[in-house]
């Protein structure tokens, strides 16, 4: 290799940063402006997560803990998206409310929430009750598994107990056996879920949570306890993809983030990896560069 060429290139050791912050901000840009579709490997925790929410027998109900808030709303919201979806894709009913979160936790679940159900025809009352907030965790957590209306007297759209009490899904749900499974999408969900919601260990336990922090949770997958497991905008792109082979065109994505986030998502990885791998080549190319010097 000659000289030239080596000093060439140990100038990939120093990128300046505004030209990797470009390419990032192309790299990202693009998928917005041009729609990509990229092909996706549906990993095990996730198809477990469908699989047990497609499972919900009539009758049964399906809790929602949506306890996320803005600063997780890039993993949290097309996670809670697809799973709105699906309960109301496959006619599900499904109680939503937030444990120990910001109070704008119930707001931005009913923004999705009002979003879906005029897009699949659902109505608030029979197909989902948004309960709000609560706090208390997690004695609050065994007191809504033995009581439900004892701690959400009131749900986020009414502040009568009468009203409250004339919601037809809020007729069927009393304790922890009216509901089938429970999901928990939040940042980092509470394990104590596991435990206090349902004691006796019946009730399965999804969660939805931001991908760092994903792997405390798969020893849990791996034992059973939760039963179910979707990792980040990567677990959302790949719920949204399940949903999309099972329901072919009744699935309305036009809307939802998962599909759409991940691919700037990869191509920002892949810019990332690009400009680690020139960094190296320009590393070795000065210290060769140097060793010719010093040998001369």
């Amino acid at each position: 290799m000659t000289d030239r060429t080596l000093k060439s290139l140990a100038r990939l050791e120093v990128i300046p940063r505004r030209t990797i912050y470009l390419f990032l901000f192309v790299a990202c840009a693009i998928p917005f402006l041009v729609p990509i579709r990229l092909p996706l490997h549906i990993w095990k925790e996730t198809r477990s997560a469908f699989d047990v929410t497609s499972k919900c027998p009539p009758g049964k109900v399906i809790a929602i803990s949506s306890s996320w808030v803005s600063g997780s709303q890039g993993e949290n919201w097309p996670q809670y998206e697809a799973v709105v979806a699906h309960c109301m894709l496959s006619n599900i009913p499904f109680v939503v409310f937030a444990v120990d979160a910001d109070p704008m936790a119930p707001q931005m679940a009913e923004i999705i929430n009002q979003r879906e159900a005029k897009r699949y025809g659902k109505v608030y009352g029979r197909d989902w009750v948004n309960l709000g907030l609560t706090r208390g965790a997690p004695l609050t957590m065994g007191a809504i598994g033995r009581s439900v209306k004892t701690v959400f007297q009131t749900d986020f759209q009414h502040t009568s107990t009468e009203d409250y009490a004339k919601l037809p899904l809020m007729k069927q749900v009393r304790t922890v056996r009216d509901f089938y499974c429970l999901w928990a999408v939040d940042y980092q969900p509470d394990l104590n879920w596991v435990v206090f919601l349902d004691p006796t260990g019946n009730l399965p336990v999804v969660f939805a949570c931001a991908g760092i922090v994903s792997p405390t949770f798969y020893s849990y997958v791996s034992s059973g306890q939760l039963k179910g497991l979707m990792v980040g905008t990567r677990g959302a792109a790949e719920y949204e993809e399940l949903l999309r082979d099972t329901y072919g065109k009744r699935f309305d994505d036009r809307d939802l983030r998962g599909n759409k986030l991940i691919v700037p998502l990869a191509f920002g990885h892949l810019v990332i990896i690009a400009f680690i791998v020139a960094g190296n080549i320009g590393m070795a190319a000065r210290r060769r560069q140097k060793a010719a010097e010093d040998n001369r």
